[in-house]
């Protein structure tokens, strides 16, 4: 029973369905009409999907059934509650580096799994990956479906077929684009090619033809990696930076080795203990309380000498036992991190990580060209703000008049124009301060004081003299260097204008040969 349309595309239309027999929700694609028409199509088309549905990997996709019937061609796989690689860059903006490291080692097992059994992909792209919105684990889907697409005027922009090539030309390798044979090596590239997309939310390679695309496959090399991002670990980039090698032999030679190379350089950065993540946010919390009293003391004091009233002490004195007693907290707080296993310096690193996650995230937005287009908007608004704002108070004076010396009457119009000002100033300062560019300033005094030496020598006095509880040890290894593979010559790439015209002429002759064309 078919509930709704999911998207559609060249491959087909996607629907949500439920699967009546099993009482379970499944994705249904119906193929393109041109595959009822190729009977040897349609037979290549079931027999591929046929080894797909055999797959049993958590990162794959399952493929349930195939219908053949009634001149309809469609399958059956699994539903993802969740949305496309292309469809999460395109609503959020790129990933961040744990989201990539993410992709790159769920996409990789999934290809180990499938290449161990003699199936290329030959379509890793964004749209082929699914997103789970549960777990943000990455499934790879519509194996064999590339194998079998054919050209047709229905086709999205995206697909082409030239000779036996079949895929996505921003996606695909250079021996894909020649038609020459293919092994494992071809999906390593592009699956590069897609990191480096969810790197920056744009495609690396592109043209103004599918020609001029495949053309650029096998003679433009993509940016560094590194050179894309200024957050990402050199080791991350450098494993990207092996994906996309022009020569099949300069890449990783499996899937396996590439996803072994990211774990073994821990790359997706240690995982934070939440015990550790919730006191470095009572940290951050202690320090906003911090500068608040360090900002209000010297008023209240002021108020006190100049007016000789000492009951304006009476507020100073609230905030300095609140303050005292939410330090001596925090102190107990560290101390009970270290009885439960944790070491100070598996404390401190902790706080680390959390100041990097920011720094990371920080990095990632500025890279997003749609937040700085919101953060521009957004400034020019408090602008716009604090400009009507200086109007409303000068509207708010000129409807005043003094009554008695330092007494003012606005009536009802001044004071809410007055009243309007002030609340449009403070909305405007909150937006100009609240950037995404910058971390909070809790967070700032999280960096330079807690993680100074005044704070690690609080966080290592609350630990001196405690035992931990027999086998509580707890601890988590700091993201370290990464041993690289030694850098591989690789063969000169001629990107002269010649070369690219007789590589466009030569694969617009492909496709006119395929199609039967003068």
């Amino acid at each position: 029973m078919i509930e709704r349309e999911l998207g559609r595309g060249g491959m087909g239309t996607v629907y949500l369905a439920r699967d009546r027999k099993l009482d379970r929700p499944v994705a249904l694609k119906v193929l393109p009409p041109e595959f009822a028409g190729d009977s040897s199509l349609r037979e290549r088309f079931l027999r591929e999907t046929r080894t797909a549905a055999s797959f049993s990997h958590p990162n794959i996709v399952p493929v349930h059934a195939v219908e053949d019937a009634g001149g309809t061609l469609a399958f059956a796989m699994g539903y993802v509650e969740g949305e496309s690689l292309a469809e999460h860059v395109a609503r959020r903006g790129p990933l961040d580096v744990r989201g990539i490291v993410r992709v790159l080692q769920d996409v990789g097992y999934a290809l180990a799994y499938a290449h161990g059994r003699g199936v290329v992909h030959r379509d890793i792209k964004p749209d082929n990956i699914m997103i789970e919105r549960a777990t943000g684990r990455a499934l790879l889907m519509d194996f064999g479906i590339s194998r079998s697409m054919v050209a047709s005027p229905a086709m999205a922009p995206g697909l082409t077929r030239v000779g036996e090539v079949v895929g996505t030309p921003e996606y695909m390798s250079p021996e894909q684009a020649t038609g020459d044979t293919v092994d494992g090596r071809t999906d390593i590239y592009s699956l590069g090619l897609v990191a480096l997309y969810a790197l920056t939310g744009s495609k690396p390679i592109s043209g103004s033809s599918a020609q001029n695309i495949l053309a650029k496959q096998l003679t433009e090399l993509p940016p560094p990696a590194c050179s894309l991002r200024a957050d990402l670990p050199e080791s991350v980039g450098a494993a990207i930076d092996r994906c996309v090698r022009k020569q099949p032999e300069d890449r990783f030679p499996s899937a396996e080795a590439l996803v072994e190379a990211i774990d073994a350089a821990q790359a997706a950065g240690p995982e934070i203990p939440l015990p550790v993540r919730l006191f470095a946010q009572e940290l951050a919390t202690l320090s906003l309380l911090i500068m608040f009293f360090v900002l209000m003391s010297p008023m209240l004091v002021n108020a006190t000498s100049a007016g000789g009233r000492w009951d304006a002490l009476i507020p100073l004195s609230i905030m300095a036992a609140v303050m005292f007693t939410r330090v001596a907290l925090t102190f107990v707080a560290a101390r009970r991190l270290v009885e439960s296993g944790f070491h100070p310096d598996v404390i401190l690193r902790g706080m680390q990580g959390v100041v990097d996650e920011r720094s990371s995230l920080i990095a990632m937005y500025k890279a997003n060209a749609r937040v700085q287009a919101r953060r521009r908007n957004t400034v020019r608004i408090a602008r716009i703000m604090s400009v009507i704002a200086v109007v409303l108070i000068v509207f708010a004076i000129s409807r005043g008049r003094e009554i008695e010396p330092h007494k003012w009457r606005l009536g009802v119009l001044g004071l809410t124009a007055g009243i309007t000002a002030f609340i449009m100033f403070g909305v405007s300062i909150m937006l100009f301060m609240k950037s995404p560019f910058r971390a909070p300033p809790a967070e700032r005094i999280l960096k330079r004081f807690w993680l100074g030496p005044v704070g690690r020598a609080f966080v290592r006095l609350a630990g001196r003299g405690v035992k931990a509880d027999a086998g509580s040890s707890v601890s988590f290894a700091p993201a370290g260097p990464v041993s690289q593979s030694p850098p591989v010559q690789q063969a000169p790439v001629n990107t002269s204008g010649d070369r690219l015209a007789e590589l466009e002429a030569r694969l617009a002759a492909l496709e006119r040969n395929r199609t039967g064309q003068p």
